[in-house]
């Protein structure tokens, strides 16, 4: 028992240590060490991948030619799914220096628009110190050294938590169980944490409220994964939840970003950058200081911030805005998998603190700076609608009004209808309105859709798409 609380002191410690290092380094120096990381990275890929080898030699590559980030960035080849998981068998892709005794365990990506599985190997070293990173970012998200907390994994099965510092219950995607959970065990907590991706958080919500949960009995968190989301959803889960997202005091609702095959929780928010993008929303001044007047997606990214002692970060073929396909290097040199340079398919745009503060002094906002570097996300790019627009516009008017929103499920299609866009939404099991009736309320929360957007609502079980909506894969909004 002694030993056992002296591991818990030592590890609170580390954690205060941790936060407080970070409040002292600068954003420049860590940079600077995750140029060094990826140079050893690139060195061992180098040498004991046969298939970075082979990729390298084929676009000409020396090892000795790269002596700086420069040089990898300028002469090293693009990973993604195509030149690595479908091309090499697995025991080409392993380092040399990794015996197949000593992994782990495996997680594949989702497989979404991609026609394959990527695969995440994990050591039994990485496996030991998992849980104390974990801890580590609940730590700096949700305060959980000062609350007594349970987290509730809501993600489809095989993504798991493991935690040193707070109790896990990994229930899958049952909001019976997550709810029964809640119910008989709450009260031993002093806060939840709610783990889950958008669709199934909103059925979890609908479900509770048909249950008559009372979640104002708890300090309430959430982590929303596996894709992005709207403000105005964020707003739907704080008013189900009861979390006042404007007080310090209250709890959180962050996204977190992960790739199977790199690793989870790569880029998470913070209560800085929620603050942040939702100033961008009240100020418009600020998001045309960020991204420029020529932004024409129409959305508000998702400010996320990034450990560059872990990932080194690049936006390759960036624009007149700095938007352009966000690469992920990772640095952990026991990575069974060397993946370096790798497409992840998503935009995005690397956000300075130079360039922030300019863009808040320009539009006169005050704001709080995040602990870690930042990058804007503006979600997948095969989100991208045709016409310039972003999927996540329409997320954004499927939640605009929050009584509206309780009639919807969460899942909607898109697609090209001759010249005009059909947006197809599913309403919720057994809503007893009138479908024509919350199409014409949808439209009119979306006046950029104008002539060109036909919108048609389906009763739950007459949606086209239902059957590809099970809660374990993820949805597709979109088919271009």
């Amino acid at each position: 028992m002694f030993k056992k609380s002296m591991k818990t002191i030592l590890a609170k410690f580390m954690r205060r240590l941790i936060r407080a290092q970070l409040q002292k380094t600068s954003h420049e120096k860590l940079f600077h060490s995750s140029e060094i990381r990826v140079l050893r990275a690139f060195r061992r890929a180098a040498k004991k991948s046969y298939a970075y080898r082979t990729l390298l030699a084929e676009c000409g590559v020396s090892t000795d030619a790269i002596k700086s980030a420069q040089d990898f960035v300028r002469c090293c080849p693009i990973l993604e799914k195509s030149n690595t998981f479908r091309r090499f068998s697995l025991s080409q892709l392993i380092s040399d220096d990794v015996p197949t005794h000593k992994i782990a365990s495996v997680l594949t990506s989702s497989g979404h628009g991609s026609g394959g599985f990527a695969l995440g190997l994990s050591t039994r070293d990485q496996l030991s110190s998992t849980p104390d990173l974990i801890d580590l970012g609940l730590e700096l998200a949700f305060d959980i050294d000062r609350y007594r907390t349970l987290l509730i994994n809501c993600l489809p099965m095989g993504v798991t938590f493991q935690s040193n510092a707070v109790c896990v219950a990994n229930v899958s995607v049952r909001e019976d169980m997550a709810c029964a959970i809640v119910e008989q065990s709450g009260q031993l907590f002093e806060q939840i944490i709610l783990c889950g991706d958008p669709l199934f958080l909103k059925k979890l919500c609908d479900y509770s409220r048909e249950k008559k949960v009372d979640w104002s009995r708890f300090r309430m968190n959430v982590i929303v994964g596996e894709e992005t989301f709207s403000e105005t959803f964020r707003d739907y889960l704080a008013k189900t939840l009861q979390i006042s997202l404007d007080n310090p005091s209250s709890g959180a609702i962050i996204s977190s970003m992960g790739v199977g095959e790199l690793g989870l929780n790569l880029f998470t928010e913070t209560r800085e950058t929620i603050t942040l993008r939702r100033a961008c929303i009240d100020h418009p001044e600020l998001l045309t200081q960020l991204f420029g007047a020529g932004n024409t997606s129409h959305t508000v990214p998702t400010f996320l911030i990034f450990s560059p002692l872990r990932t080194f970060v690049e936006i390759d073929g960036a624009d007149a805005q700095g938007i352009g396909d966000l690469l992920i290097s990772v640095l952990d040199i026991a990575a069974p998998i060397p993946l370096l340079r790798y497409k992840t398919g998503d935009r995005a745009k690397l956000i300075s603190s130079d360039q922030l503060n300019q863009a808040l002094q320009q539009a006169g906002v005050k704001l709080e700076h995040p602990l870690l570097p930042m990058v804007a996300l503006l979600g997948r790019a095969k989100d991208f609608l045709p016409s310039g627009g972003h999927v996540d516009q329409y997320k954004h008017a499927l939640y605009k009004n929050p009584t509206l929103a309780k009639n919807f499920s969460g899942a909607f299609r898109l697609s090209q209808n001759d010249d005009s866009l059909l947006w197809e939404v599913q309403l919720v099991r057994g809503c007893a309105g009138d479908p024509a009736e919350f199409a014409v309320d949808l439209y009119d929360a979306f006046p950029e859709g104008g002539d060109k957007l036909k919108v048609v609502c389906h009763f739950f079980e007459d949606f086209p798409y239902g059957k590809s909506l099970d809660y374990e894969r993820k949805f597709i909004y979109w088919i271009a």
